[in-house]
């Protein structure tokens, strides 16, 4: 047996293939007892003391001393004893195709056959765990350690940490994992894993398998990963990610966010708070996909990316908010926002629609507009209609109809020969390029108000349309109701300040070609 003793300065001490006993003194001292059953005592300092085991045999005993100290074990066993400071023990038994057995409250670990002494593992006043385990079916119990960091290889384990901010990975299998208190990172690993993150902001990954991941208290963050996982986030302002696969994910109380872009047939749960819920269904429409969206209590935001198909939306209490962007629709597709019950507001962007489409909003303020670059075949004369509330509607490419309804709207032809009715309600007009249309019926003019044309264009083929205005039924009469004004052409209906402003023209440059009667 060799002694060695090192000096008060931070040493750097490898002991021999025997069975060694060093001394570290003061210092910041490096100690490898190398091969054999050693004895480390690092003394005072922070001192890092590890065991070679290369031949995987051997009980080794490390003293740390006083001092923050590391207290390595590779593929041996042992006791470790910490001493005074912030102490870590490290324990790499990845080598192991057998169970290994952590017990934190017992301070003792076993592998294989118990009844062999290097097969154990006895630590005490160590604060600090990072552990590495094989293949086996491992039982380990992290609770006492201030933080653990544990990787836990193939088999069906169960881990338990502690109230620490710890770093669990399950590895493959089907492992449960409770994370305790603390800021967690736990991933499951391939397998049908079960996680609960406990207390604290925890972030965890399901990974490969049909999983389920609990948040707790806390502002967590729940990713699926691939295969049918549940996911529910607890109380806290919760991030929760289906992944791939049919998903059921539950937010609880708080502000949750609900993130699903893998065009699968998930369930999407807010429960209290201000949720807000983000999907693509992409492909839905030929797949078959149909996803669930429940809103609950609170003041919700559905943002989602369709290919026409929207599935069941249930805005619940609260005022919400659905925002729809139709993209790459290879089929004609009408969306009717009175099927919405239990949305308050409407923001309707159609980007792709090959063969045209049909949108009416709801009786809020809504938003629709039409961002599309190129359209085919019978594809571009698409319906807007804002029904009820102060409505903004936007028909960018194509010959578009686009209709106010009620409320103050704002309506944007923008590109192609549009047809314009403001509705009941002060609204504002601009037909965009093309030859556009202008329509006021009976209905909209009886409703009072004073509407705006900010573009008419009498070189462009725009047109005024008056359809059954029982004021005005020709051009003479359209005349006599028409005054110039700083502003351009008013048109009173009836006598009033009610009608309409055609902002930027004169009386003189209209003509009977410009107004239009039915």
């Amino acid at each position: 047996m060799a002694k060695i003793v090192g000096t008060t300065n931070s040493d750097n001490i490898v002991g021999s293939d025997e069975n060694d006993r060093i001394w570290g003194l003061t210092g910041n001292d490096f100690i490898d007892g190398g091969r054999g059953s050693d004895i480390l005592d690092g003394g005072a300092g922070d001192d890092v003391l590890t065991t070679t085991g290369g031949d995987a045999s051997g009980f080794d005993e490390l003293t740390g001393g006083a001092g923050d100290d590391r207290l390595v074990f590779n593929f041996v066993g042992g006791a470790a004893r910490g001493g005074e400071g912030i102490d870590t023990l490290v324990a790499d038994l990845s080598n192991q195709q057998d169970a290994v057995v952590f017990s934190a409250a017992q301070g003792h670990a076993y592998w294989a056959d118990p009844a062999v002494s290097d097969n154990h593992l006895y630590f005490t006043d160590v604060e600090r765990l990072n552990l590495q385990t094989g293949a086996g079916n491992d039982v380990i119990d992290a609770s006492g350690f201030a933080f653990a960091n544990i990787h836990a290889g193939a088999g069906n384990d169960k881990i338990v940490a502690g109230a620490g901010n710890d770093q669990i990975s399950g590895g493959a299998g089907h492992d449960h994992i409770w994370g305790g208190g603390g800021a967690d990172e736990i991933r499951g690993g391939s397998g049908n894993d079960i996680i609960d993150g406990g207390n604290g902001d925890d972030n965890i990954s399901g990974d490969e398998g049909n999983d389920t991941l609990l948040g707790g208290r806390g502002n967590d963050i729940l990713n699926g990963g691939d295969g049918d996982d549940t996911l529910n986030g607890g109380d806290g302002n919760d991030i929760l990610y289906g992944g791939p696969g049919t998903d059921t994910l539950i937010g609880g109380a708080g502000n949750d966010t609900f993130i699903s872009y893998n065009a699968d047939s998930d369930i999407m749960i807010g429960g209290d708070g201000n949720d807000s819920f983000s999907a693509g269904v992409q492909d839905s429409y030929y797949a078959g996909y149909w996803f669930q969206m429940s809103g609950g209590a609170g003041d919700d935001t559905f943002s989602i990316y369709s290919d026409g198909n929207l599935g069941s939306i249930d805005g619940g209490e609260g005022t919400d908010t659905l925002s729809v962007n139709f993209d790459d629709v290879a089929r004609g597709f009408t969306f009717d926002a009175a099927s919405y019950t239990t949305i308050e507001k409407f923001n309707l962007d159609v980007r792709s629609a090959t063969m045209g489409a049909q949108i009416f909003g709801g009786d809020g303020d809504d938003r629709i507009t039409s961002s599309e670059t190129f359209r085919e075949g019978f594809s571009g004369n698409d319906t807007y209609d804002g029904r009820g509330g102060n409505d903004y509607i936007y028909g960018a490419s194509g010959s578009d109809n686009l209709l106010g309804g009620d409320g103050d709207d704002e309506l944007n032809g923008g590109e192609g020969s549009d047809r314009l009715l403001g509705g009941a309600g002060s609204d504002i007009l601009t037909g965009g390029s093309g030859a556009d249309t202008f329509i006021w019926d009976d209905e909209s003019v009886q409703s009072g108000g004073l509407d705006r044309v900010t573009d008419f264009n009498v070189d462009g083929g725009d047109v005024l349309l008056f359809r059954g205005v029982d004021a005005i039924t020709n051009f003479d009469s359209f005349v006599a109701a028409s005054v110039d004004t700083s502003e351009g052409v008013f048109v009173s209906i009836d006598g009033s300040a009610n009608g309409i402003i055609i902002e930027n023209v004169t009386l003189a440059e209209l003509s009977e070609n410009d107004v239009t009667f039915a």
